[in-house]
């Protein structure tokens, strides 16, 4: 098999004593969560003494970016002064390509265009699991060739695809969380620099990897509750045909097998079929894992209503190093956000909106379509607020996010701006 995989794009890190910080250093990376922390999630330059003294009350060490700031030959802690690129660095070094990506359009272009490929692999996905209920083949090559156009939506402005991607059914579940997966799994090879072949691999592999639930009872799927333990056995037979089909398929990359049979299982060796553990799991497994869960939790299911996409990202921040790796998980954050598209926020002048496009440089300023006003009724027209460049309300008090509601909050649905 093709060996590919990726480290974190253009990134060397060195670990350093926080006693022997300098200004002009670039921290990267912390000795604990970002999360528990009043640093900028997305890592920041040491600007003065006084960055350096909240450093040192928090963190006993910090991981800093030589290649964007001040470098710190002399003050390398001994046990670490080989260059690294994170954690998540580690989990395969042998990247085929190392790529960076901008945005060459904007969301509001972007998204027509995004429509358009969203509507095609839509179709796609139906008429494959048509097919395997009906006893047919896949056929690669469109798979393929619905992917392509997904792929380079994603890499022109991933922000559009990631807006549609919410756009759910609870009826179209099975339909819907294929997209969202491999919509997600993209979207997060972008961030981490993958090459388009790496990229495509990705989608495939996503798309189909639930494909094998087509030759289980459909009765599993509409289960009000939780599964008894029979159940769950007849589940996880999924994987297996999943395999055997994409097997079955000429054409079919060996790297997209690999994912389907690996996305179940888990960091701490809990998952399934192989009871895999940490570094045994290929990281595009890992990546398929990630993706899978933050799409199943975000989704209203029989058994299970959906939590907004900023809780989703608070649980996975709950399970790294237990379901899944702690590096990767940071990164997925990165990728998404703390406020991911799709989340219901309440600012701090009490406007409520959805998250719309993320802020690459300050992600917990994203760009805000406004729902309801400061009195909470209803917009005709929603506006939209870039909270990146806008800091202040009308009153000049500051302006920033108060905090994320729960799905369906003040009767909103996301759905009704999706079109």
């Amino acid at each position: 098999m093709e060996k590919t995989g990726w480290e974190f794009i253009g990134v060397v890190e060195r670990k350093v004593d926080s006693q022997h910080l300098k200004t002009g250093m670039y921290v990267s990376r912390l000795d604990r969560p970002w999360i528990e922390t009043p640093f900028p999630f997305q890592g920041f330059y040491i600007r003065a003494v006084k960055d350096i003294e909240r450093l040192q009350r928090y963190c006993r060490f910090v991981y800093i970016d030589t290649e964007r700031g001040a470098t710190a030959s002399r003050y390398l802690k001994q046990d670490d002064d080989r260059a690294v690129a994170c954690q998540v660095h580690a989990i395969c070094s042998n990247a085929t390509v190392k790529s960076r990506y901008r945005k060459t359009e904007s969301f509001e272009s972007e998204l027509q265009m995004a429509r358009e490929q969203h509507s095609k692999l839509g179709q796609l996905v139906r008429n494959v699991m048509d097919d395997v209920r009906a006893g047919r083949k896949i056929g690669a090559v469109s798979v393929r060739h619905a992917v392509a156009g997904m792929i380079e939506s994603i890499l022109r402005n991933p922000d559009a695809f990631l807006w549609l991607a919410r756009l759910k059914e609870a009826d179209t579940y099975t339909y819907d969380h294929a997209i969202g997966c491999c919509t997600l799994a993209v979207a997060f090879g972008r961030h981490l620099g993958f090459s388009k072949a790496d990229l495509m691999r990705l989608a495939v592999g996503t798309l189909l990897f639930d494909i094998g639930k087509m030759k289980l009872p459909q009765s599993l799927f509409s289960h009000s509750g939780p599964l008894s333990p029979q159940e769950f056995e007849l589940m996880k037979e999924h994987v297996g045909y999943s395999v055997a089909l994409m097997q079955e398929t000429k054409g079919m990359d060996p790297v997209a097998i690999d994912i389907a049979l690996h996305h179940h299982e888990r960091h701490d060796g809990s998952g399934y079929p192989g009871g895999l553990s940490n570094g045994q799991i290929p990281v595009y497994g890992q990546i398929a894992g990630l993706v899978d869960c933050y799409d199943a939790i975000t989704s209203d299911r029989p058994h299970q209503p959906a939590l907004s996409p900023h809780a989703a990202v608070n649980k996975l921040y709950q399970w790294r190093n237990v379901d899944f790796q702690d590096a990767l998980v940071e990164q997925f954050i990165q990728c998404l956000g703390v406020y991911p598209t799709g989340t219901i926020v309440e600012l701090t002048n009490g406007q409520v909106g959805i998250v719309l496009v993320q802020n690459k440089i300050r992600r917990l300023r994203p760009k805000v379509m406004l729902v309801l006003d400061a009195n909470k009724n209803r917009y005709d027209i929603a506006p939209t607020v870039d909270l990146m460049t806008e800091n202040e309300d009308n009153d000049g008090a500051k302006l920033e996010i108060k905090g994320a509601l729960s799905p369906g909050a003040y009767g909103i649905d996301p759905k009704e701006f999706y079109i």
